[in-house]
């Protein structure tokens, strides 16, 4: 049994659904799930998730809420299919900015999807490749305003209490990881009756026959979005962004869920292939679609000539060791005709003037290009628990992974190539010890008929 599946015990207790907020008798588990198994087995395994500070000053403020609203779908528009996402999946094109998630499905109908994204760090994207995108924070604003306006005192304080005090009987957490979930209860009973209010709304007013929202099962505040689309009828789903395992806390449930939950979690779930469904456990429908986006990629990719290039991805955790790491492997392999290159995540732009400042200091270059560019002409790819390890495959990477305990209980290791030690990868480079790992396995093809076959399945019912 995994230190997850220990966790999920507590979701065959039927208890956990006895608490809940007065408004509309809500469910209070869906809205902290994913953050306190998270911080459960990041306090079993030592390691913590990093975050990227965020300094918005009120400049930055004030052109966020003006364009949150400058942006917000005309109460005009009707649509059938609606993509709730995010402007952090956008990338630069030279016609403006591509959501990789969702803009390749709203271009197979174009005339019947609109986009509804939340900005990426208080800003928005723009201009886009899409024409019908429209910006969700209008919403989470006015719901904000009517909250302080009205200023009615929540009667969930008590209830909160004895939640967090029945959790406790299961979970070992500080006192500040039970503080930060006691607020984030606290504030959603506070803002969840305006919230639940300003989705059935535009709902209502876009009038869609399906809905999908990205990280659905995540919870949190995707709740209030999927009980209004539920209640008036709407089919959920989400589609796949990232790498599923069995150890990810968002996609794995107890077998013993109770019934009543499902309802706070989308009807289905489009998976890149069957190798994510088979590593995830989730009491609703998935469909294997595929990769859209990767696909058509891989389907316009030039033959470039590979580079003896090594492209070292970042995860996020223990950044120091990675800093180590590159700088030593750099030094060892430059005079060997290797070159490496060094790709942050996402989230980690911060460190780029700290922590990674070192290996920018010893002439090692950050890799900012887009992705894809990057694992067109790169040979060997380094990297731990992370999407990129597999669409890496796609492009023809040899793809090492460190031997951890970490990357042992999130992915199957014996796919890609091991290495224990820097020395250990260097000998496995040099004397070609190593092997390419079958795409196949993780991305299924025909996503368009499938697509396709799904859509009308909802639209013409």
């Amino acid at each position: 049994m995994s230190i997850l599946d220990i966790f999920l015990k507590i979701e065959d207790d039927i208890k956990l659904c006895h608490y809940t907020f007065v408004y509309k008798n809500i469910l209070m588990y869906p809205f902290i799930r994913n953050t306190l198994l998270q911080n459960a087995l990041e306090n079993m395994q030592n390691v913590s998730s990093f975050s990227s500070p965020s300094h918005a000053g009120i400049i930055k403020k004030i052109n966020y809420w003006i364009k949150s609203f400058l942006y917000k779908p005309s109460k005009y528009i009707k649509s059938d299919i609606i993509f709730f996402g995010s402007d952090i999946a956008n990338i630069p094109l030279e016609k403006g900015y591509f959501n990789r998630l969702t803009e390749v499905f709203a271009n197979e109908y174009p005339a019947k999807t609109i986009l509804i994204e939340k900005p990426d760090q208080l800003e928005y994207k723009r201009p886009r490749t899409y024409s019908r995108v429209f910006a969700r924070d209008f919403l989470v604003i006015i719901a904000g305003i009517k909250r302080k306006i009205k200023r009615e005192k929540t009667k969930d304080l008590e209830q909160i209490c004895s939640f967090l005090e029945y959790l406790k009987q299961h979970f070992h957490l500080d006192n500040n990881t039970w503080d930060n979930l006691k607020n984030t209860l606290f504030n959603f009973a506070r803002l969840l009756p305006f919230l639940y209010q300003e989705y059935e709304k535009i709902i209502k007013c876009i009038s869609p026959k399906i809905i999908f929202i990205e990280d659905a099962c995540y919870g949190g505040d995707k709740i209030p979005l999927m009980i209004a689309a539920k209640n008036l009828g709407i089919p959920v789903g989400e589609y796949q962004h990232g790498m599923l395992s069995l150890a990810h806390t968002a996609y794995n449930y107890s077998p013993q869920l109770p019934e009543i939950y499902k309802f706070y979690m989308p009807d289905f779930f489009m998976s890149w292939g069957k190798y994510w469904s088979q590593n995830s456990r989730m009491p609703i429908n998935v469909f294997d679609i595929g990769n859209p986006y990767l696909s058509n990629s891989i389907s316009q990719k030039k033959h470039i000539q590979k580079k003896e290039q090594i492209l070292y991805i970042s995860s996020t955790i223990d950044p120091e060791k990675y800093v180590e790491e590159v700088i030593w492997l750099n030094t060892n392999l430059c005079n060997k005709g290797y070159s490496i290159i060094f790709r942050i995540h996402p989230s980690e732009t911060s460190r780029l003037q700290t922590v990674y400042k070192r290996i920018t200091d010893n002439c090692i270059p950050i890799d900012s290009q887009p992705l894809y560019k990057s694992l067109e002409t790169t040979k060997y790819l380094i990297g731990d628990f992370s999407t990129v390890i597999f669409e890496a495959t796609m492009f023809d990477c040899i793809v090492f992974i460190r031997d951890t305990l970490f990357n042992r209980g999130n992915i199957d290791v014996s796919i890609f190539n091991l290495f224990y030690s820097k020395e250990d990868f260097i000998e496995k480079i040099t004397s070609m010890n190593y092997k390419k790992t079958d795409p196949d396995i993780f991305f299924t093809g025909n996503w368009r008929e499938k697509y396709h076959k799904l859509i009308d399945s909802y639209i013409n019912n």
